[in-house]
């Protein structure tokens, strides 16, 4: 048994630090316990601070059936209907409660739209408390929950905080680590709890000279020392495990390698091998989303991250600033544009017998070229109205149409 395992918290006063977190939870707990109704709950923060450890304890301290979902779980729709929302609709007369737990709610690139209807039917419906826990609340992949959860951020304890964990672990266990490695080890947390412990266990009677070799926890990576890992190191293990400690989107970081592979690699063959390393990482990333079999994230996460830090032959520029990634940027621009060509193939859908994208991918492109061959021969006004009248779309619409180009739909 690790450390970890062994000093789990059973209560909420076991989790050090994030005081009114620990408040609005354990209100949460008795308001379920007393058989409220209550607003499904969405703890969020960064990694090792506690989040899951929290919605345990409300469980083991007030009684409850613990039933907690991990990603795997609820990925598509199906999975959702059979297994997990009976579960939460239905109460035996005389059978205890259950706090259902979504936990890595945010994990997934992204859910079906089934599944995201389900799990909002969930909240509503649910006999049951229902906590999610993720890393960013204002994340894109839980945007969908926002309006039906309250929020309760968990934040990083501070270096006290940590070393007074530490130091009772150590007593506890009757290790054999000097205050200044204990307090070493608190500072290099960054506030990963469960890190700290991890890295407690290790230097326990270990030579002090290995701290140097744990470096410094920030699990919320900036993208641009993710990026300087796999740029730089030449390390098939420094950058994959930079990718893995990040928090970063994969679809992001894509993004941002394939833009500044050109910008860092000088060699023609690194840039073509970096490249390809990158082409297979993204068909993996999209095959995942496509077959949501989410095991294929694990291959696009290595190959462009190692693939590409082992593309380089050491000939590399260490001057030239990142770039934005231009299709981020894009996309931002065009963002008003590609919501106007997405209404108007949701009003097509009816009447073209088609979804959205097939719409969007093409019809629109013909459409664009029979308005302006129509509006040659009859006119703007004549072409508008008839639009109007017989597809219900606004002039700007069609206009819309008219000048169409193919934009990257959302």
């Amino acid at each position: 048994m690790t450390l970890c395992e062994k000093y789990t918290p059973y209560t909420l006063n076991g989790i050090i630090g994030n005081e009114l977190a620990k408040s609005k939870l354990a209100q949460f707990g008795i308001a379920a316990i007393e058989g409220k109704r209550t607003r499904a709950i969405m703890i969020y923060g960064p990694s090792g601070t506690g989040k899951t450890a929290a919605a345990h304890a409300i469980a083991y301290s007030n009684g409850f059936d613990l039933v907690e979902l991990n990603a795997s779980d609820y990925r598509d729709s199906e999975s959702l209907s059979k297994k997990v929302l009976p579960l939460a609709t239905t109460r035996g007369l005389f059978s205890k409660r259950s706090l259902i737990i979504f936990d890595e709610i945010d994990e997934l690139s992204r859910l079906d739209s089934g599944s995201e209807r389900t799990i909002l039917q969930l909240i509503r419906e649910s006999r049951h408390p229902v906590i999610f826990i993720a890393t960013d609340f204002w994340g894109r992949k839980v945007s969908f929950l926002r309006e039906s959860v309250d929020k309760v951020e968990f934040k990083r304890p501070d270096t006290a905080e940590v070393l007074g964990l530490l130091e009772k672990i150590a007593l506890a266990e009757k290790a054999d680590v000097q205050k200044e490695i204990l307090l070493e080890i608190a500072k290099r947390s960054n506030g990963d709890v469960r890190g700290a412990i991890n890295d407690l266990e290790l230097m326990a009677g270990a030579n002090p000279d290995l701290i140097e070799y744990l470096g410094i926890r920030d699990r919320k990576s900036e993208i641009f020392k993710v990026l300087d890992k796999i740029f730089y190191s030449g390390s098939f293990d420094i950058a994959r495990n930079a990718t893995i400690s990040s928090e970063v989107d994969i679809d992001m970081l894509l993004n941002w390698i394939g833009q500044n592979i050109p910008n860092k690699y000088l060699s023609k063959m690194s840039i073509y091998d970096a490249y390809d390393n990158l082409s297979k990482a993204s068909m993996f990333s999209e095959k995942a989303s496509r077959k949501s079999y989410y095991g294929y994230l694990r291959y696009a996460s290595i190959i462009m991250s190692s693939g590409v830090a082992l593309a380089s032959n050491g000939n590399v520029s260490r001057l030239t600033p990142y770039a934005f990634p231009s299709r981020i940027s894009r996309l931002s621009k065009t963002k008003s544009s590609r919501e106007t060509i997405n209404k108007i193939a949701l009003k097509l859908a009816p009447e073209l017998h088609a979804s959205r994208k097939v719409i969007i991918s093409d019809h629109l492109p013909l459409l664009s070229v029979i308005i302006n061959k129509a509006i040659e021969a009859f006119g703007a006004e004549t072409v508008q109205e008839y639009f109007e009248r017989t597809y219900k779309l606004e002039k700007a619409e069609v206009a819309t149409i008219a000048s169409y180009s193919t934009f990257s739909s959302s």
